[in-house]
């Protein structure tokens, strides 16, 4: 991948112009050309700080009954790279986070990515509202604490 970018094949084969279905025009098009940028510095420091930052997670909590909202990337989608050893533990470390609140839920974003902000901004246009209704009270509390679904 980071061949391609470097020798502008994405461009020129026009994915850094092709907006990403659920966003406005302008938020589409910022989204099509972040894509074409490989953000090495980004990545390293992400990966340099990857079991520090889990290490910090393990020691957090239990919150008690804060609403907590899972998105989750569809185990089928795993990444490139990622051992069926690597998506299982990355799935059940996504399902232990429920173990955080009495008031979590989970939800399996189907045929999404790690980036279910993108490949389901559907979902995420419907769940964050309400979610926030409900944490305001001005909508009828989820009845499926600690549950998993699959949208």
């Amino acid at each position: 991948m980071k061949s391609t970018l470097i020798l502008g094949i994405p461009r020129l084969t026009g994915q850094c112009s092709q907006p990403f279905p659920g966003f406005d025009a302008h938020a589409a098009r910022l989204q099509a050309e972040d894509i074409c940028h490989f953000q090495v510095s980004a990545w390293s420091a992400e990966m340099d700080s990857f079991d520090r930052s889990g290490q910090e997670t393990i020691r957090t909590g239990p919150y008690g009954a804060l609403p907590i909202l899972i998105f989750s990337q569809d185990p089928a989608k795993t990444q490139v790279g990622m051992t069926a050893l690597m998506a299982s533990d990355w799935n059940q470390v996504q399902e232990d986070l429920k173990n955080l609140s009495t008031h979590s839920r989970r939800i399996v974003a189907k045929d999404s990515t790690h980036y279910v902000q993108l490949d389901r901004a559907d979902l995420i246009k419907k769940e964050v509202p309400l979610f926030i209704q409900q944490i305001r009270g001005t909508a009828p509390q989820p009845t499926n604490y600690g549950s998993t679904t699959r949208e």
